[in-house]
């Protein structure tokens, strides 16, 4: 078992999203990228994701390595094309990462306090509430259905889905699509029941207090867009 060094508010992983978002909204600099992704990297081993940060880490590596070795081929247009889908991939990475950190080791319920700890309206905690716990589920029930289709011998491997896209939609698709209404009643349901929608103060069992580590993670953030912006 993976061991957690640090243990970070729910607002400051909300910070490193926005972070990584607002970066993919400008050209930056490939050593401000690798610095980005290398800070995310370190926040995976401090949280204690170890395995999932190298993997994340090792992809973006690929994703360099791929681009060094088809950008002198640049003008073949079936080099340009997959050399356009390495670069724009490795961009959309960090952003992901940082999503992937943010969910990590924490809770639903946690989410929802720090939510409410930032005066976000319950109009709105309600329906990410229901949409976080939505796909994880809609996940479980398809690996349940894969599980089914393989013990009656239909579709044993993923590439007779591809081959046999009829068969899929009809034994995969349909019905994911009828979960994913009766879920989506159920949590919805659910999110009432436990008095999501009243208005007055809630009380939760956890303590969402930033600690030293989020205030430092969050300087961190701002340090990395400032020298991001001064790297050439």
């Amino acid at each position: 078992m993976e061991k957690t060094y640090v243990t970070f508010d729910p607002r400051s992983k909300l910070c490193t999203i926005l972070f990584a978002s607002f970066l993919l909204m400008f050209p930056l600099p490939f050593k401000a990228e690798i610095l980005f992704v290398s800070l995310l990297y370190s926040l995976f081993i401090l949280n204690g994701s170890l395995k999932k940060g190298t993997i994340f880490y090792s992809i973006f590596w690929l994703l360099v390595l791929g681009d060094y070795l088809l950008f002198p081929y640049i003008d073949n247009s079936f080099a340009a094309f997959f050399d356009f889908l390495f670069v724009g991939n490795r961009r959309m990475l960090p952003t992901i990462m940082a999503a992937a950190f943010a969910m990590n080791r924490t809770r639903i319920s946690e989410w929802i306090a720090a939510l409410k700890k930032c005066h976000i309206p319950f109009s709105l905690i309600i329906p990410l509430t229901v949409l976080f716990r939505f796909f994880p589920t809609l996940f479980q029930d398809f690996k349940s259905i894969r599980n089914a289709m393989k013990y009656r011998g239909i579709a044993v491997s993923t590439v007779d889905l591809f081959l046999h896209p009829f068969q899929t939609m009809e034994y995969i698709i349909v019905p994911i699509l009828m979960s994913a209404e009766n879920t989506s009643l159920d949590l919805s349901s659910a999110a009432l029941v436990r008095g999501l929608a009243n208005p007055t103060t809630h009380t939760s069992i956890y303590e969402i207090r930033l600690k030293i580590q989020d205030y430092v993670l969050i300087g961190i953030l701002v340090l990395s867009g400032i020298i991001g912006r001064l790297i050439e």
